[in-house]
């Protein structure tokens, strides 16, 4: 199965992390995790190709990690790019395609390879919320251009929502490291607890975010909030 990868420009990731993370820095990490996303994909036994829609020049230079085609992307937004890369793959005759995020440090590519082997025949999608149930971090879809694409707010929902109208076979996965993308600070707290070797990790690290986080509220036998 083919993955689709889509890339925000590195200078506008992770904008919920302004208040933790210079822009510079907000860059680096956004570059981090996707070398950490193509690094398992090229250990993935199911994957057979690899298509990176963006319009971030630097995209270029981590693609050849797991040989990953880059195509320009040609109406901004996430939705629009998924569906551009459905297009492209049904010209080329393939029958599926799985959609993941970039943010998501701390999935392996057994947990990739697993969503790939349930996926089964179509028509039909295959989804892996995130940790709230709210967004999408994993969407399986065959053919590629089953659906309209619904990424944004409560996005997991609308997905699932729109294959039943269509009568397609839809099934939904607990899948841990999918689950966890970056978003907050809580999330960089919890990344950095995890003994994973990540070139997200790593930079988290040589940066010592840990030292910037607050200290989490503690609630003592008598319900008042200390620190």
């Amino acid at each position: 199965m083919w993955v689709v990868v889509p890339v925000k420009p590195f200078a506008y990731a992770k904008r919920r992390l302004a208040g933790l993370l210079s822009d510079g820095e907000r860059a680096a990490l956004a570059q981090a995790m996707l070398h950490d996303l193509f690094t398992l994909l090229a250990h993935c036994t199911r994957v057979s190709g690899v298509l990176c829609v963006t319009r971030e020049a630097g995209v270029a230079n981590l693609a050849a990690i797991c040989g990953a085609e880059v195509l320009d992307e040609a109406q901004p937004g996430l939705s629009n790019s998924v569906a551009q890369a459905a297009r492209v793959l049904v010209a080329r005759e393939q029958g599926a395609m799985l959609v993941l995020p970039t943010d998501v440090p701390l999935a392996t590519s057994a947990e990739v390879d697993f969503v790939i082997a349930k996926h089964g025949w179509a028509p039909a999608v295959t989804l892996v919320s995130d940790e709230d149930g709210y967004g999408t971090n994993a969407l399986a879809v065959s053919p590629p251009d089953l659906m309209p694409f619904r990424f944004g707010r409560h996005s997991f929902v609308a997905h699932r929502d729109a294959a039943l109208a269509l009568g397609a076979r839809v099934q939904t996965l607990k899948v841990p490291g999918l689950a966890l993308d970056v978003d907050t600070p809580e999330d960089i707290r919890r990344l950095l607890t995890c003994d994973r070797a990540t070139a997200t990790s790593a930079l988290l690290c040589e940066r010592d975010v840990a030292a910037r986080l607050q200290p989490r509220p503690i609630v003592s036998s008598g319900g008042q909030w200390n620190l």
